[in-house]
């Protein structure tokens, strides 16, 4: 079968998931969302898929509100091409901080919050474990959820590694998306953006909670960042059911009782999946799609 089913929506030079948002009028949508009217206030999340977006959100919203309380809402209600209306976004107050985010390439993100210099928090995670999380994704999510992939996917891990990342690839692929990023970092387009690196938040989550308050522009004690790192666990994040039943975010992220969002949140989980074969064809597509960039990751 094909990689990507043929019915997923194109745009430009890239593939997007099949949103209901985007299977109509899908250019007319892309343009809302290129003019989507941007407030200094706003706060825009910025990753490629399973680079710890709902992770993050959750720890943005409740750094805002001063409070390690889960929001009621998911990460998806506010995805800018997730979602069909913006007339929610449109009716929040004056005053407040609307968190929103995107999967989008850097090109096609709000140009008034981009051309302003309204604040971006861009999470990046290495590409060998993106990889593994993304495909476990697409294989979890069946007839009926998310994406609505056909009954017969997936297609095997071989062939998947074999085209992840390559020419036509959802969102433009991983490593189009971050070079994007890296090089308007450097030339000064992007100019108030907080890079965090999943890696780094898993290993050292007070310092990055700490210095990531202070972008916010919010003050933020130490029993707060303490409280916020536990609410934010991987454990707790992703549990369903009664133990977690106040977090209406993951609830919201379950069927049948089976979170699909979160998986295993490791560091390193690739070499579980990555054969000896695959991991020497996948380091020498990394040494020569980054070879002009200064990004380091951490990979176990």
């Amino acid at each position: 079968m094909p990689y990507i089913p043929e019915r997923f929506p194109r745009y430009k030079d890239y593939v997007l998931p099949p949103f209901p948002s985007l299977t109509c009028g899908l250019s007319e949508q892309l343009d809302k969302i290129k003019n989507f009217e941007s407030r200094e206030s706003d706060i825009l999340i910025c990753t490629f898929p399973k680079s710890g977006t709902h992770w993050v959100n959750e720890v943005v919203n409740m750094l805002i509100k001063g409070s390690a309380e889960y929001g009621n809402v998911s990460k998806n209600t506010v995805m800018l091409e997730g979602i069909g209306s913006f007339e929610g976004l449109d009716n929040a107050p004056e005053k407040s901080t609307r968190i929103i985010n995107s999967h989008l390439p850097l090109a096609d993100l709000p140009e008034k919050h981009i051309k302003n210099g309204y604040k971006i928090v861009h999470v990046i995670r290495n590409p060998k474990d993106v990889t593994v999380s993304f495909y476990n994704h697409l294989c979890n999510v069946k007839n009926g959820e998310t994406l609505e992939l056909p009954t017969d996917y997936p297609i095997s891990w071989n062939l998947f590694v074999q085209h992840y990342c390559r020419g036509e690839e959802l969102y433009g692929g991983w490593f189009k998306y971050e070079k994007t990023f890296e090089k308007a970092k450097e030339n000064g387009e992007l100019s108030d953006v907080f890079t965090l690196h999943y890696e780094q938040l898993k290993r050292e989550p007070l310092p990055i909670l700490k210095s990531l308050a202070a972008f916010l522009c919010v003050e933020a004690s130490d029993e707060l960042l303490e409280d916020i790192n536990d609410k934010c666990s991987f454990d707790k994040m992703s549990t369903v059911g009664e133990a977690n039943r106040d977090n209406a975010a993951v609830k919201k992220m379950s069927v049948t009782g089976k979170n699909f969002i979160y998986r295993k949140g490791q560091i390193g989980d690739w070499k579980n999946w990555f054969t000896v074969a695959q991991n020497e064809a996948f380091d020498l597509l990394i040494e020569t799609e980054m070879k002009d960039s200064k990004l380091k990751f951490t990979y176990q």
